[in-house]
């Protein structure tokens, strides 16, 4: 027996080691893949423009929205800068998203563990959740104005009931054996609640928060086409009355960027937090 045992050690580090190359292997593979599909795109955007495909008042060569960039980066557009911008729609996306983390997570915790509040606030929220954001916007201009408030307002309706029905499915899809073998256990309903309901649940609300995010991301935009002095969205529809396509589009991609690391930055938290997930 203890002959076997640095021998079982020293297969098990094999195994380890090779399964760790296999993975560096494909994580090298996909990093090249993307740079080489975003390689692709830049040359065949830098290709129609230069021949002439299409015309440079629709859309801009790289090199023009390269030296807007970097005149908008120094100078601002129209009294804002772009870092001003940038963290206008950033603040306003990240404050309804966090409202609606905080109050609809614990309420659809409770809507999947009694069927009473479900019965409650269930059809209310499935109500919300299929309706155009923007629906909501001019009410909310008529009762909090047109400063961030009606925005944040709305962003937090936007993604509210999408957390919502995330944590309750979340909750509802925890094994009922898992449930079982805590109480037989010897368990109360609060380390049931931390330990068991709201481990099992996490994935599924991790999931709700992307979505929620990328909805609330898009809305924000919107929400700047109406009734702002500031923001990604207002620099877009402002350079839109003034046929700025050099702005329009380095607004796009500002924003394309922008939403990539805020998904980037909830993966990331969703691997750290949710690190067992797949795995039973």
């Amino acid at each position: 027996m203890s002959l076997s045992a640095p021998a079982d050690a020293t297969a098990a580090r094999t195994v380890t080691a090779v399964a760790g190359r296999a993975r560096g292997r494909r994580e090298s593979s996909a990093y090249a893949l993307r740079a080489a599909s975003a390689i692709a795109a830049l040359l065949l955007w830098y290709g129609v423009t230069a021949l002439g495909l299409v015309s440079a008042d629709f859309l801009p060569g790289p090199a023009a929205v390269l030296h807007t960039f970097l005149d908008i980066l120094h100078n601002g557009y129209r009294g804002t800068t772009l870092g001003q911008d940038s963290l206008a729609t950033l603040g306003r996306c990240l404050g309804g998203f966090a409202g609606a983390v905080l109050t609809g997570v614990p309420l659809g915790l409770c809507m999947g563990l009694d069927r009473r509040v479900a019965a409650a606030g269930n059809y209310i929220v499935q109500f919300m959740r299929p309706l155009p954001p923007l629906s909501y916007l001019i009410l909310l201009i008529l009762w909090l104005g047109t400063g961030n408030a009606s925005k944040v307002a709305l962003l937090y309706l936007t993604a509210f009931p999408i957390v919502t029905s995330a944590a309750m499915a979340g909750v509802r899809t925890v094994p009922r054996q898992r449930i079982q073998a805590a109480l037989s256990l010897g368990a109360r309903p609060p380390q049931i609640l931390a330990y068991v309901v709201l481990p099992s649940a996490l994935p599924m609300i991790f999931t709700g928060l992307r979505i929620a995010l990328a909805a609330a991301f898009s809305t924000v935009v919107a929400a700047e086409l109406m009734a702002a002095s500031d923001g990604l969205g207002w620099m877009v529809f402002s350079a839109s009355q003034f046929l700025r396509t050099d702005v329009i589009v380095l607004g796009i991609i500002v924003l394309g960027l922008l939403g990539m690391a805020l998904n980037w930055m909830l993966v990331a938290l969703d691997a750290a937090v949710v690190h067992w997930r797949g795995v039973e």
